[in-house]
């Protein structure tokens, strides 16, 4: 009988092992999970289609694969057909469509920027590319939806892989968009204010990397143009 008690104690130790390492093993995949949604959770947002309607539902954006991702009867879907939306409002923060993808306006005004949201997956020792299947599918608008026939997919990065933030910043002048990564090219938007931005960055000890410092420039680059 004390044979008996002592495996099964030896059993249930193991069993309860198994459960801390799975616990552990699940919170870790949902931080991995997290880390590439703008939002740390799903939210409900308004899309407002160019034809005036409007339509609400859970959304996130994927920094992964530059997809907005709602969420429709329990079923993730990108939202496709960019080309027919006017803007998406998350939490008070727009998004408007760019080609193939959605940038986040941060300045608005005759010289309007943007950031647009990118990171990569990097596999350990190994810079190039990235063979896992991303979250893919399509949604013309939240009320008539069509994908390639199955739900998304949870993107799942092997344990040799890590993901690096590739944000990038766009400024909109009279229609076109520029990169605003560094000052120069800040600069080369407005050749003719060149002096007066390199006063503003440097009285003003801006850091271009941080993003408040950013929108400062570009909120005083609208001035400049007046």
């Amino acid at each position: 009988m004390s044979k008996n008690k002592s495996i099964s104690r030896k059993q249930l130790l193991i069993v309860f092992i198994f459960f801390i390492y799975l616990t552990i093993d699940i919170q870790t995949q949902a931080q991995k999970d997290t880390a590439r949604y703008v939002f740390p959770e799903f939210m409900i947002g308004a899309v407002k289609m160019k034809s005036g309607q409007t339509e609400f539902a859970l959304m996130n954006y994927n920094e992964l694969s530059e997809e907005m991702i709602f969420v429709k009867d329990g079923v993730k879907l990108a939202i496709d057909s960019l080309e027919t939306i006017d803007t998406i409002t998350i939490e008070s923060r727009i998004f408007v469509p760019h080609q193939k993808i959605l940038f986040e306006l941060l300045v608005k005004g005759p010289v309007s920027l943007f950031v647009q949201h990118k990171c990569n997956p990097i596999a350990t020792g190994n810079p190039s590319g990235y063979g896992e299947t991303t979250e893919t599918g399509a949604a013309t608008n939240i009320s008539s939806v069509y994908y390639a026939g199955k739900p998304l997919q949870k993107l799942k990065l092997p344990s040799d892989y890590h993901i690096t933030d590739d944000t990038h910043f766009w400024i909109r002048r009279n229609g076109t968009f520029y990169k605003s990564n560094t000052s120069s090219q800040i600069i080369s938007v407005f050749p003719e204010k060149a002096k007066e931005i390199r006063h503003f960055i440097k009285e003003n000890h801006l850091n271009l990397e941080n993003r408040i410092d950013l929108i400062t420039l570009i909120v005083k680059c609208n001035e400049f143009i007046h």
